[in-house]
């Protein structure tokens, strides 16, 4: 059995908000304040039991402002189930035709605004009214890692210690005698050695003097009290024969991360086993990040003792090594906030063709292009030389691309076809602009098929924007005269000897476009590294003063869309 869908209504900003698990390993990501936490945490209502110290407290502000009230609805429903499963949970089930059937628990909270406490009434299926079986949460296993949690607590010696939970799982009942013929050999045997039997002793000699030998009681002493559960859980880890509270945060993090789950995997007598992760990656640096994350994915994929895992984070790093359909992808407007299940977006025709598409974007994916997950706004490249002096450009037009949440996205030559799929309605509704070449031969010359096709898709996709240039980026710099001359200066830093010689003869030119072709013909003969070029003229670009008709026009259409600029801005010369 496994969680396939969560349903909230009211719930703090969220109004009506419909997530999609896939199976295996969800890694819910988003930008700040959209929400991922609201879905953990409505998950805790639903799944933890209201005893457990880890079950969510609903309070006042966690009904949505401006409803006047109106009650917190939320809905979990499980699919996978098996015969036993809906045979226990038979209240819960709901009929999906063809003699299948799915689990689901409903919630609603109602605010009492005489008493200032929120009640909970919960039932199963789809009818309100029904009742959940009494024994329901016997069935169910969650456990809860919060935010930048304290591992330490989790693994510190005590009966609800992680430690002493796998344990407990990992014990037969038969084998609970072990432990306490250990425990009671080893109360004989250090009993009787002298400096206890004196300290005894001593003890019992005082207290006959306080309370007199008709009040008085022996007393004994003992290295542990002789019960299985008293034993275990004064079990502690040692790292490397220390002790665990010398560890760092991010180690002990690991460790009770792999307590929690060895403890979910061995606890086979619940249907539905599910842990709640928030930040994953907290306390961890990059490299454990990858590892943790690929063992997640193998422990929620696992076909034996599976654990549904899911997790919100907010590092690229995850999301970019997070398998694509694992992520479910949190969008948030002031007024209305979405939930992008990868898993469910329909990027081909035909499902090997999606699953071909799937496998290129994933190749592409890197800590960087992952922000395209986190973002608001997205400016797609072809390369590095465009990720590098677009931003300064930017800000010498007037606006910011950091400032206006825009993330650079360098599709590394024209692979924009392998992040398009998953933007668009119904998808990552974001605004998404394309720099790309029109690959001409000359400024009237006929642009390429693929320049000429990525702007066709403008018509299947309203938050799609494609402006491309005549020839090639570093071309239609150059047709602008005062970004020429900066453009010649970076050229002189890598190449003092030829650009001394491209100046003489670009000075004998007489239109701007001749000397555009003049410089970027040498450009490619010289064989200049673009990224190397581009570092060059962005420190330039960042001293320079420059109007807003200096700056191409197919980018300043592209920040406009974005709305980095505005449209029809004028700007004084800087």
């Amino acid at each position: 059995m496994r969680l396939r869908e969560l349903k909230i209504k009211n719930f703090r900003k969220l109004d009506d908000l419909t997530v999609t698990f896939p199976k295996g390993l969800c890694v819910i990501v988003g930008e700040n304040n959209t929400g991922k936490t609201a879905v953990i945490d409505a998950l805790r209502l639903m799944l933890v039991p209201s005893r457990d110290l880890d079950a969510l407290r609903i309070t006042e502000d966690d009904f949505r402002s401006g409803t006047d009230g109106a009650p917190i609805e939320i809905s979990c429903t499980f699919s996978d189930t098996s015969d036993a499963e809906e045979a226990h949970c038979q209240e819960c089930l709901v009929d999906i035709g063809g003699g299948k059937f799915e689990i689901r628990l409903n919630a609603r909270v109602e605010f009492n605004p005489e008493t200032r406490r929120a009640n909970v009434k919960m039932w199963g299926g789809e009818t309100e009214g029904g009742s959940l079986p009494s024994d329901l949460y016997d069935r169910f296993a969650t456990i809860y890692l919060q935010p930048l949690r304290d591992p330490e607590s989790g693994l510190r010696p005590g009966r609800h210690s992680q430690i002493s939970r796998l344990v407990d799982c990992l014990t037969e009942n038969d084998q609970q005698a072990q432990f306490v013929a250990i425990a009671q050999k080893a109360n004989d045997e250090i009993k009787v050695l002298e400096p206890v039997t004196g300290a005894r002793k001593e003890i019992n000699d005082q207290m006959s003097k306080i309370a007199g030998e008709q009040l008085t009681q022996d007393t004994d002493l003992v290295f542990s009290d002789p019960n299985f559960y008293r034993i275990i859980s004064g079990l502690q880890p040692l790292i490397a024969g220390l002790p665990f509270t010398l560890n760092g945060l991010g180690y002990n993090n690991l460790i009770f991360t792999s307590a929690t789950l060895g403890t979910l995997r061995k606890s086979s007598q619940f249907a539905f086993r599910c842990i709640l992760i928030e930040e994953p990656e907290a306390h961890l640096h990059p490299h454990l990040q990858l590892l943790l994350l690929a063992h997640l994915a193998a422990e929620a994929d696992s076909q034996t003792d599976p654990v549904q895992i899911i997790t919100s984070s907010h590092s690229p790093i995850l999301a970019s090594q997070a398998p694509i359909d694992s992520i479910v992808a949190i969008h948030g407007t002031t007024s209305k906030t979405s939930a992008i299940s990868m898993a469910t977006i329909k990027i081909a025709e035909k499902q090997k063709d999606a699953e071909k598409l799937k496998k290129k974007l994933q190749r592409f994916l890197d800590a960087t292009r992952a922000e395209l997950f986190f973002a608001r706004r997205v400016l797609m490249v072809e390369g590095i030389a465009e990720a590098l002096v677009l931003p300064v450009l930017a800000t010498l037009v007037g606006g910011s691309l950091k400032k206006s949440a825009v993330t650079v996205v360098n599709a590394d030559g024209i692979n924009f076809n392998a992040f398009l799929p998953i933007f668009g309605p119904g998808k990552l509704a974001v605004p998404i602009a394309i720099l790309t070449d029109g690959d001409a031969a000359t400024v009237d010359g006929e642009p390429s098929d693929t320049a000429k096709g990525l702007k066709a898709q403008e018509a299947e996709n309203p938050t799609l924007r494609v402006e491309y240039c005549a020839v090639t980026f570093e071309h239609e710099l150059a047709r602008s005269p005062k970004l020429l001359d900066l453009m010649l200066d970076a050229f002189e830093l890598l190449h003092p000897t030829t650009c001394k010689a491209l100046r003489t003869s670009i000075a004998l030119l007489g239109t701007a476009d001749e000397k555009a072709a003049a410089s970027y013909k040498q450009f490619k003969d010289s064989e200049t590294s673009k990224g190397s070029f581009a570092q060059e003229l962005s420190v330039l670009l960042e001293a320079a003063e420059l109007s807003q008709a200096d700056v191409p026009e197919y980018i300043r259409r592209a920040l406009q869309f974005l709305g980095v600029i505005q449209s029809g801005e004028s700007l004084e010369t800087r």
